[in-house]
């Protein structure tokens, strides 16, 4: 099986090597390999492909922005997809598309690019997972000012993004079907105590106050999963010891 996965960064890196060990032939396309994908020819890049994992990212808080990137990525991967009769794995995020935190820009992005996944008509799936571990250094870098890093009050049950991308690779190769997919972490707890428990964090942790709906819909769990979620991955700490 030959599969793109197209998006770089950790969460590509991660799917290329589950993809791989599962025997396929894997390509990464990524700004990093020469291909944009809102300006380069999708279809031309991903010709081969019987199977395209779409893990594009690209952070800001604008709305705005984010929705012109998720759904520019999503059509044209989508659109690549129908030509080439190819199935299309999307990577999102569990509770992106609740109303209550559609005030984040990156989460009213990734909504409208699932809706453009939907109408796409595309042999289509999603994966959804809850916050990956890695998601708390993550913060440290972008929201770092000088010698702080702010941290948002955030309720969640993340997860090990090695964990995810074993599920993308179980739906890869057809071990798992269905429209949509959705995993969580073991256990629920706080942007916070996941911040603070980083050995070398480089900077001081401060928390930040998320005012409004979307700050309180964070703090109150509105990211946490259904239950019934599959839950899948170590433990937090388990997983720090084990890095």
């Amino acid at each position: 099986m030959r599969v793109a996965v197209v998006g770089g960064g950790i969460s590509g890196d991660a799917i290329v090597r589950a993809v791989r060990q599962r025997g396929c032939s894997v390509t990464q396309r990524s700004r990093s390999t020469g291909f944009d994908v809102l300006r380069d020819d999708a279809t031309a890049a991903l010709a081969d492909a019987d199977v395209v994992v779409e893990a594009t990212g690209r952070f800001t808080t604008s709305r705005r922005r984010a929705t012109a990137f998720f759904t520019g990525s999503t059509g044209a991967i989508a659109a690549a997809t129908a030509r080439t009769g190819a199935r299309h794995v999307l990577l999102s995020i569990l509770g992106c598309t609740r109303p209550e935190v559609q005030g984040y820009g990156y989460f009213a992005g990734k909504t409208a690019q699932e809706s453009a996944a939907w109408r796409s008509g595309g042999r289509l799936t999603v994966v959804r997972s809850t916050q990956w571990f890695e998601f708390a250094r993550q913060n440290l870098e972008r929201l770092r000012v000088g010698p702080v890093a702010l941290v948002p009050g955030m309720t969640i049950a993340p997860v090990a993004l090695d964990a995810v991308a074993a599920v993308v690779a179980d739906v890869v190769v057809g071990d798992r079907g269905g429209p949509a997919v959705e995993v969580a972490g073991p256990e629920r707890t706080t942007l916070w105590s996941m911040t603070t428990a980083l050995p070398d964090q480089g900077v001081r942790p401060v928390p930040l106050w998320i005012p409004g709906r979307t700050g309180r819909a964070f703090r109150d769990g509105a990211l946490l999963p259904a239950p019934g979620t599959e839950v899948v991955g170590p433990r937090f700490d388990d997983w720090l010891l084990a890095g």
